[in-house]
């Protein structure tokens, strides 16, 4: 019992001899985060507004067919650009161009009638001629006997026969006027059956120069609507033909908008603004910026009242072989300037923080602590940021190491 206490006393003071030989730790405060601060910068920043719209073909056609048939083969591959006036089909023609001949045939017929009424109008003329100089003689004849009955010199009976020979030459003479009037009506008859023989030939030949069909724009064409062998009537979609160069984008601004956008500098002689004035800048849906670089071609005389917008357009070039990736139909993004900030204030994007308050930044004052700032924000200029309110110019705002910086903290701005 001795010995264990002993053994415990031992233990006991050799513990309390190494406590009191450790020496003490004392706490040190860390340094304070390194930073890297810039002053804003000052500069004229132009006001871009962003908004959806959607890409037009500035020309789209859907050729149909224009007579009825047999369509043919189309002339050419699929997705190939064509030219006004390239042919695309043939409908079978052999029903047209048969249509085509008997219609000429038929003018042709109906000269020859007009060509002999003419020529009956000169016999009717040649009567009433005949019949004029057949009254002359019978007047003559009629006067002389006449006066050969006043002095008895003939009888009665052969003056009688003066005067009816007289009246046959006047009747002979209606007749002739008579079958003129007649031979008159043949020529109108004759002229008209040749003005619309004239019209079936016509319409004959335009109906078989419409069996070729013929590209009505530049573009490049569709598959085709409709298989060859089949029969198409007038008015069946063939193909579509699609114009994309250059191309066109149509968007809305709001109201509030639009003092701004007239006010960029650019006027007709009129006072009105010239849209060609206005750049206007697109992205598709993945692109980086806004590669497309257009101007404004139109815009609507009205703001629509349902919607309190205007709709403007905006023309881009798209020319074959290039950046050419521009379809009708994409929904895109539009970047119009629409002013400008003078003397803007700007700093790194990199600097600014949000939280539920809103958008901020660490500045830091003259004694090295890091001060949390409220700013508005404008509109981003590259990789910059226009601070419309909540700091100054001389103000040195952290851009590096926020992370570890807290509001009226210490920091090293090295």
């Amino acid at each position: 019992m001795l010995r264990s206490t002993l053994t415990f006393g031992l233990i006991v003071c050799v513990t309390i001899s190494y406590a009191g030989c450790k020496p003490e730790t004392a706490y040190q405060t860390p340094p304070p985060p390194k930073v890297t601060t810039v002053n804003p910068i000052v500069e004229t920043v132009p006001i871009f507004l962003e908004v959806n719209g959607e890409t037009e073909a500035v020309e789209q056609a859907v050729v149909q067919a224009r007579v009825r048939g047999i369509l043919g083969e189309l002339q050419t591959e699929p997705n190939s650009i064509v030219s006004k006036g390239d042919r695309l089909f043939i409908i079978e023609p052999k029903e047209y161009e048969a249509a085509r001949d008997s219609a000429a045939a038929a003018l042709s017929s109906a000269k020859a009638a007009l060509v002999s009424a003419e020529a009956d109008i000169g016999v009717a003329n040649a009567r009433i001629a005949g019949a004029d100089a057949e009254i002359k003689v019978s007047q003559a004849e009629e006067g002389r006997l006449k006066n050969l009955l006043d002095s008895k010199a003939v009888s009665r009976s052969e003056y009688d026969v003066a005067v009816a020979d007289l009246e046959t030459s006047l009747a002979a003479k209606q007749g002739s006027i008579a079958a003129k009037a007649a031979d008159e009506a043949k020529i109108t008859n004759a002229e008209a059956q040749v003005v619309k023989a004239e019209a079936d030939l016509a319409q004959a030949q335009l109906n078989l120069d419409w069996t070729i069909v013929e590209a009505p724009i530049d573009g490049r064409i569709t598959k085709t609507l409709v298989k060859r062998g089949n029969m198409v009537e007038n008015g069946t979609p063939l193909i579509e033909i699609v114009k994309n160069d250059p191309i066109w984008a149509n968007f809305n601004i709001n109201e509030r908008f639009l003092l701004n956008l007239e006010r960029q500098p650019g006027r007709e002689k009129d006072g009105s603004l010239d849209p060609t004035s206005i750049k206007v800048r697109l992205k598709r849906s993945g692109d980086t910026g806004f590669p497309f670089e257009g101007h404004l071609d139109y815009y609507d005389p009205k703001i629509d009242q349902d919607t309190g917008t205007l709709q403007l357009r905006a023309v881009f070039d798209n020319k074959p072989g290039g950046n050419n990736v521009l379809l009708p139909g994409l929904f895109v993004r539009v970047q119009v300037q629409i002013g400008q900030y003078e003397n803007a204030l700007l700093i790194p994007e990199r600097a600014i923080s949000r939280d539920p308050a809103g958008a901020f930044v660490y500045v830091v004052d003259d004694q090295n602590k890091a001060v949390r700032k409220n700013v508005m924000l404008g509109t981003k200029h590259k990789d910059m940021m226009v601070i419309e309110s909540g700091i100054e110019q001389g103000d040195s705002v952290i851009v590096d190491g926020i992370q570890r910086v807290r509001p009226g903290a210490e920091v090293d701005p090295g």
